[in-house]
């Protein structure tokens, strides 16, 4: 069969003209596919509990609903990108966590309560609200400060902070020095606060409601007031002391360890010298000895007068030296040298009550010897070189209380 050279020639004149055509409609095609829509948040959980949320938090698993989600480029939660794993999406939802890390007292009003989506063919912002967790607050500086006191509440997701409310209704709004990663802040104690059994600090935030022990007797085994039934000394090893000028701030007595003379090294006769805090038996409310000792704190009141440089508490519960905490906190400090401005509150986790190896007890019963309480013997030692010099500090308001 011939071929038609002319008939190719006139194909091949119209051949650019055909792939510009296909390009332009091709490019067209793609212009045309609109950008994503976000509908709503559903939760991860299988139904019945897939339900449609109206508020999120950081750490929080969720599916956003809507569609035209391929091409997923990236989620950001109130400005704070969230890792995204195409493998668990589709056109329709994307599952995904919300950051853990947003701080939430620096956000810009433009971000704040926003989601984005970013795809290939264009992005949205959909308002919604990303609130922090409820607050945490693992401790207080001092859980039994006076009016007038400041003192700082130390956790997480402590921003956002709405009001802090105290024993007997007392609200503050007013908080100082707020760390912008919500680990800690600072507020006055109000006036009229008085120590019951039940008490606790609560802190509103928007994210919830977080509580601790605040001027809370609960779990108390030594308070050396006259009279109290929860009075506690054994009547020696430290010095019974009431003098508000020389420990201002405190709730009356109080044991003071204050050796006569300095502790050279390597000497652990805490028996002599005024150098312990001895308190009687009694039973421990609130704790069941068959638990974990993880579940349980030793608190008391600390007031250290002097540069504290040297040495260490050693803390025996029931006599048994084969299970001892030992706190010595200037350790831990940059300069190697401790000093409190007025009381604090100090927390020994009975799981610190640890043996030779290190290891802690399997229960409170093995500290208590099987009672429902025990002994508690806070002792200055030296197990060091360099002496213990002009070491002055004043205990109270010992307490067992339950942590976890």
């Amino acid at each position: 069969m011939p071929v038609n050279i002319n008939y190719f020639r006139k194909i091949s004149r119209w051949l650019p003209v055909l792939l510009m055509v296909l390009i332009f409609q091709n490019a067209c095609k793609k212009e045309n596919i609109s950008g994503p829509v976000v509908t709503g948040l559903r939760a991860i959980s299988p139904a019945p509990n897939d339900s449609t949320l109206t508020q999120v938090t950081p750490g929080q698993i969720v599916v956003i609903k809507g569609y035209n989600f391929n091409g997923l480029q990236g989620v950001l939660f109130d400005g704070y990108s969230a890792s995204v794993n195409t493998a668990l999406n589709t056109n329709a939802t994307i599952v995904i966590t919300v950051p853990s890390g947003i701080l939430f007292s620096s956000l810009s009003s433009d971000v704040a309560n926003t989601i984005k989506v970013i795809t290939t063919h264009g992005e949205i912002v959909y308002k919604f609200s990303v609130v922090p967790p409820p607050p945490v607050i693992s401790s207080i500086s001092d859980e039994f400060a006076h009016g007038g006191d400041t003192i700082t509440l130390s956790g997480s997701y402590l921003y956002t902070i709405q009001s802090v409310q105290f024993p007997g209704d007392h609200t503050v709004t007013n908080v100082l020095n707020a760390d912008t990663a919500g680990a800690s802040f600072q507020v006055v104690v109000p006036d009229g606060i008085t120590p019951g059994d039940a008490d606790s600090a609560a802190v509103i935030t928007e994210g919830g409601t977080g509580k601790a022990p605040f001027n809370n007797t609960y779990g108390m085994i030594a308070d050396f007031e006259w009279g109290s039934p929860t009075f506690g000394w054994q009547y020696w090893g430290g010095i019974m002391g009431s003098d508000a000028s020389k420990f201002p701030g405190g709730w009356g007595n109080y044991i003071e360890i204050d050796p006569s003379s300095e502790i050279g090294a390597n000497d652990g006769a805490w028996y002599a010298n005024n150098r312990a805090v001895m308190i009687a038996s009694s039973a421990w409310e609130g704790v069941n000895i068959a638990d974990p000792p993880a579940n349980y704190a030793l608190k008391f009141q600390m007031f250290v007068k002097n540069p504290w440089t040297a040495g260490s508490l050693e803390i025996a519960i029931n006599g048994n030296f084969n299970n001892l905490a030992t706190y010595a906190p200037w350790k831990q400090t940059s300069n190697g040298m401790f000093m409190t401005n007025g009381w604090v509150t100090v927390t020994i986790p009975l799981s610190s009550f640890v043996d030779g190896s290190g290891k802690p007890a399997s229960n409170v019963s093995a500290l208590t010897g099987g009672n429902p309480g025990a002994t508690v013997q806070i002792m200055l030692y030296n197990n060091g070189t360099t002496p213990v010099v002009n070491f002055d500090a004043a205990f109270d308001n010992v307490r067992v209380v339950k942590t976890n």
